[in-house]
């Protein structure tokens, strides 16, 4: 008796905790979740930012190279000027050198010391490292990042080759040379932090496509944090014409936090729910346009019913009364509608019916209103228009209706119709359409297929 009691007791005791592990992975999901979006967003915002400052920093070093070019240009390619002009482009520390080269050979180096001075004579249309992206800054005729790679000073380096062109009483716009800005690597790259990606907990590497060797060039990175098995991001970074690469992981993988567990569950819900909730608005939004097409529409030929006619109308008419405009009511029935019926059968008649209000509908205006009013009969409520304007419309929808005749598989024959137009006197659309069921009855009396005004004495 005790043990069965005990065992009552057990199944309590599991199925208690069954409901509260369900209740906490919910609240812990949602927290872990709102806490992991927060956290991507922050890495992709950080990411961003690192690619931006990688381009400001360096770009800002390496077109210092303009007031260079701009040394030569108003020296009309004669270099008098360098040891003036270069002390205050190279006040920066990441700089190891400026240097000009007239004709791509190096004339002018600062500062001469660190080694520099080795670069004096150095020709860079030569076939050493480095001069591919300076022969495709003359290519392109803008400046060019290259590098990293070792220079002649022995030190990793950047460099920004930059061509020159001036005016010669023979040609215009001759290439005149280079002139360079070197920055000394990966000082260069000091400013931009690309630490704060390691003190983040994320591992990151800046690459490139190296010209000289067309291989995959590792610029900068913090392999000692990397997971080859983590999600990662990368984006461009186009730094001075050139292309390089930041590429960041997330040192964690997903299985090594175990309220991640708790976070499939509770998304598993949630997602149902919402896919539940969501569904059920979707399909009463659904219900809810059909209904609302079903009042407004008629059902076979998809245009404005007589109701939802007059109710948009009467409000259209009360615009024109404030603004003090014309309106104007046209009523249509197409003639002998009955013989097409008795003669091709009434699926032709109801195909008769849906191509006329297609071909109506075409030639209307778009804020013209159209509908079926009953029947074979079609009203049209016109504004903004005059009577002569109102007119020439109906003509032509009666001949386009007319000179075209219409097939249903080998059946072929012409459909005429009879129009009846008033004037919307006194902003009185029942009256109006009164006073147009007089024109078209008119209309009927003239031997159909024509167009009748209004007039008092119908």
């Amino acid at each position: 008796m005790a043990v069965k009691k005990r065992h009552r007791l057990s199944v309590k005791a599991v199925m208690s905790f069954f409901c509260s592990l369900a209740l906490c992975s919910f609240v812990a999901g949602i927290t872990i979740s709102s806490r992991q979006n927060i956290e991507k967003l922050q890495v992709e915002q950080l990411i961003l930012e690192k690619t931006i400052r990688i381009n400001d920093v360096i770009s800002k070093l390496l077109y210092r190279a303009n007031s260079l070019a701009t040394m030569v240009v108003q020296g009309n390619g004669v270099v008098e000027n360098f040891d003036i002009v270069a002390p205050t482009i190279a006040n920066d520390p990441a700089i190891l050198n400026v240097l000009v080269a007239p004709g791509g050979v190096v004339s002018n180096v600062y500062p001469l010391t660190d080694g520099n001075d080795a670069v004096l004579g150095w020709d860079f249309f030569s076939n050493n490292p480095g001069n591919l992206e300076a022969i495709a800054a003359m290519d392109s005729g803008t400046i060019l990042l290259g590098g990293p790679f070792r220079s002649a000073q022995g030190s990793e380096v950047l460099v920004g080759r930059m061509p020159v062109y001036i005016d010669t009483p023979l040609e215009k716009n001759k290439l005149w040379g280079l002139v360079s800005v070197t920055l000394r690597f990966p000082d260069a790259l000091d400013n931009a932090d690309l630490g704060i990606l390691s003190s983040r907990g994320l591992a990151y590497e800046l690459w490139r496509i190296n010209p000289d060797t067309n291989e995959r060039q590792v610029i900068a990175t913090n392999y000692e944090f990397a997971r080859t098995d983590a999600h990662f991001t990368e984006k461009h970074v186009p730094v001075i014409n050139a292309n390089w690469y930041l590429k960041v992981w997330l040192t964690y993988a997903w299985y090594n936090h175990p309220e991640n567990l708790a976070l499939i569950i509770a998304g598993f819900l949630i997602s149902l729910l919402v896919f539940f909730v969501m569904q059920n608005n979707y399909e009463l939004k659904k219900m809810r346009t059909v209904l609302e097409d079903i009042v407004k529409t008629d059902p076979l030929t998809g245009i404005f019913n007589r109701r939802h006619f007059m109710e948009i109308s009467y409000m259209n008419t009360e615009r024109e009364r404030r603004q003090n405009g014309e309106c104007y009511i046209v009523l249509f029935d197409l003639d002998r509608f009955k013989k097409i019926n008795d003669t091709y059968g009434h699926v032709v008649g109801d195909y008769v019916l849906i191509e006329v209000s297609s071909r109506v509908k075409a030639m209307i205006r778009p804020y013209d209103l159209f509908a079926r009013y009953g029947g074979e009969e079609f009203i049209i409520y016109a504004s903004q228009a005059d009577k002569k304007d109102i007119f020439e419309m109906t003509e032509r929808i009666r001949l386009a209706l007319f000179n075209n005749e219409f097939k249903n598989n080998e059946v072929s024959f012409s459909v005429s119709a009879s129009f009846g137009i008033a004037c919307i006197n006194d902003y009185d659309i029942g009256k109006a359409i009164v006073n147009a069921d007089k024109a078209l009855y008119k209309a009927k009396e003239n031997g159909r297929n024509n167009t009748v005004f209004w007039d008092v004495n119908y």
